[in-house]
């Protein structure tokens, strides 16, 4: 198998191609012969020394990617549900930018007939992001009030979407005026391009009384205002980082 590897900390130029033996899986392993893999902002952070859990689970040299669609082609014992040949996406904890990735079966998931290759390659990381944070931190639930920051990023996207269709009425931020229609599209009830708005004016505007949730991926920059736009103790709000 082939392989991208990061020996250091630093720029592109640390990504380094090298060919090793294919993995064997052990008991309640499926190895996947990627198509197409998930590259995610977080691969860059690995790659300049800034994700402190790629430190702490591996070290250098370390080989980046959470996300790969492609085939299954050997199961370790116990594995009996997925026949070789079968088309999946799997979630990795790094290792997967190669051509083979060895993963727990309970991370390897069947690709939906509508999906090709690079969006089954693309799904896994912002919507389980995206899952977790509404509906395991959340707990969302149908007619609340959502305001989702990054609207018109990969998690951004997912949030709106899966908002939506638990009920939620939808407001979303972006940077940009060229992002607003499609999360438009994507089912927000109103969008704030806060390049050419005061942001938090309308965030108001649009929730007088506060948000139930606030999803925040902006970290120090918006956090102080993201609590206040938050429903009053004693009501129903939550704030969820999506970072």
């Amino acid at each position: 198998m082939r392989r991208v590897t990061i020996p250091r900390a630093g720029s592109y130029e640390t990504l380094l191609f090298e060919t090793v033996a294919d993995p064997v899986p052990r008991a309640g392993e499926v190895v996947v012969e990627s198509e197409a893999i998930g590259v995610n902002y977080a691969d860059c952070l690995v790659r300049m020394g800034l994700y402190e859990s790629a430190k702490t689970y591996v070290g250098w040299p370390i080989t980046p990617g959470f996300e790969v669609s492609g085939r299954v082609v050997a199961l370790g014992e116990g594995v009996t549900d997925l026949p070789v040949g079968t088309r999946v996406m799997a979630v990795t904890r790094f290792g997967g930018y190669a051509t083979h990735v060895v993963v727990p079966r309970d991370q390897v998931f069947r690709v939906p007939s509508t999906f090709d290759a690079k969006q089954a390659a693309a799904f896994p990381a912002v919507a389980i992001t995206a899952y977790y944070a509404l509906f395991d931190l959340a707990n969302v639930r149908a007619g609340w009030k959502v305001l989702v920051h990054s609207a018109g990023g990969g998690v951004g996207c997912s949030l709106v979407q899966l908002a939506r269709i638990a009920g939620c009425e939808v407001v979303g931020v972006v940077g940009t005026p060229g992002k607003v229609a499609t999360v438009k599209e994507l089912g927000a009830t109103h969008v704030i391009d806060k390049s050419s708005v005061d942001l938090w004016a309308e965030a108001r505007r649009f929730a007088p009384g506060g948000y139930d949730v606030v999803l925040d991926a902006n970290g120090v920059e918006t956090l102080g205002q993201t609590t206040a736009t938050s429903r009053r103790p004693g009501g129903s709000s939550s704030t969820a980082s999506t970072r």
